[in-house]
């Protein structure tokens, strides 16, 4: 059932966006991809982490995305995530994706 329902998902987006497609400027034979390949931008796995007083690579403006799971706090900097978008990490023994 759940395969069913996944497969109607983005089909359903289309239809219910009120977007019509059929209605293009450039024909469809000459859309390219602009962007990585599948699998093209690596995630992290396990990344190392430095106290905050020696991440002397970050600045003060730099803007990071905060997890606190089970008592532990991480800071991933969107700076990195910009390289990466998708991190795997483990909190204890809680194993979370952060996402950018």
């Amino acid at each position: 059932m759940k395969r069913y329902v996944f497969m109607l998902f983005p089909v359903a987006v289309i239809f219910l966006s009120g977007f019509d497609f059929t209605k293009r400027s450039i024909p469809i034979d000459e859309i390219r991809s602009g962007g990585p390949p599948k699998d093209g931008i690596p995630s992290l796995t396990d990344p190392e982490f430095v106290a905050a007083d020696k991440a002397d690579f970050l600045r003060d403006s730099d803007r990071v995305l905060g997890v606190v799971i089970g008592g532990v706090a991480k800071a991933y900097p969107t700076r990195i995530l910009s390289w990466h978008e998708a991190v795997n990490d483990t909190a204890g023994e809680e194993a979370f994706l952060v996402t950018w």
